[in-house]
């Protein structure tokens, strides 16, 4: 059940807010179920707060601190999420299209067999997230932070990953047909072997693509 008060300090003002934060600092938010559609919680300490079921349609939330914060079966559809630090959030069931994660930081956060599609992951800091089996289709990931990231039998199909680092990211039968991996870096032969690519991915400079057929392949780095 959520509680009346942190309800009403958090809508009343963000600065009072961070202060009574600051100063009880072991209490966690409860603010299961509660309604804040469109509200204003730009850079709102809420750390460990329970967000289960509630209502974050379009709300502002970049730059807050979300560290272990509780987003079971919320809506979050068109959140803006920008700036974050959702370390360890719990996202599990929760809707999330068409919010942005741009330059959020999302390590260790579980994405797992979720719908992905259309949301900007740009610069964010995704290391040992885990995205198994997720939908990331067309998914922006320009100079994302990808290491040790799972991705494995994720959809990646057309998704922008120019510019990532990839050292030791898990690409085990992840499908990144059409996908954008110039300028990525740390990508070895051996991720690009372990995934399904076409002739339309593009991959590192570094990287020579020698097509035996259709659909068989064998990538090597190159000389020099």
């Amino acid at each position: 059940m959520a509680n009346r008060e942190h309800i009403s300090l958090l809508k009343s003002s963000i600065e009072r807010w961070n202060i009574w934060r600051e100063s009880y600092p072991k209490i966690e938010p409860d603010l299961d179920r509660v309604d804040f559609n469109g509200i204003n919680l730009k850079k709102a300490n809420l750390r460990r707060a329970n967000f289960h079921m509630a209502l974050l349609n379009g709300t502002n939330l970049q730059g807050a601190d979300l560290t272990k914060a509780n987003f079971a079966d919320s809506d979050l559809r068109g959140a803006n999420l920008n700036e974050t630090d959702c370390s360890a959030a719990k996202f599990y069931g929760a809707d999330l299209y068409g919010c942005s994660f741009k330059k959020a930081t999302l390590r260790k956060v579980d994405f797992g067999n979720f719908d992905l599609r259309g949301i900007d992951f740009s610069e964010a800091d995704l290391r040992k997230a885990d995205l198994r089996k997720s939908n990331l289709e067309k998914v922006n990931l320009f100079r994302a932070d990808l290491r040790k990231t799972l991705f494995t039998e994720a959809n990646l199909k057309e998704a922008y990953l120019s510019s990532t680092w990839l050292q030791d990211t898990d690409l085990q039968w992840a499908n990144l047909t059409k996908a954008i991996l110039r300028y990525s870096v740390k990508l070895t032969p051996a991720q690009i072997q372990s995934a399904k690519i076409d002739r339309e991915t593009k991959v590192p400079h570094y990287l020579k693509i020698h097509w035996v057929s259709e659909t068989e392949f064998h990538c090597e780095e190159k000389a020099g």
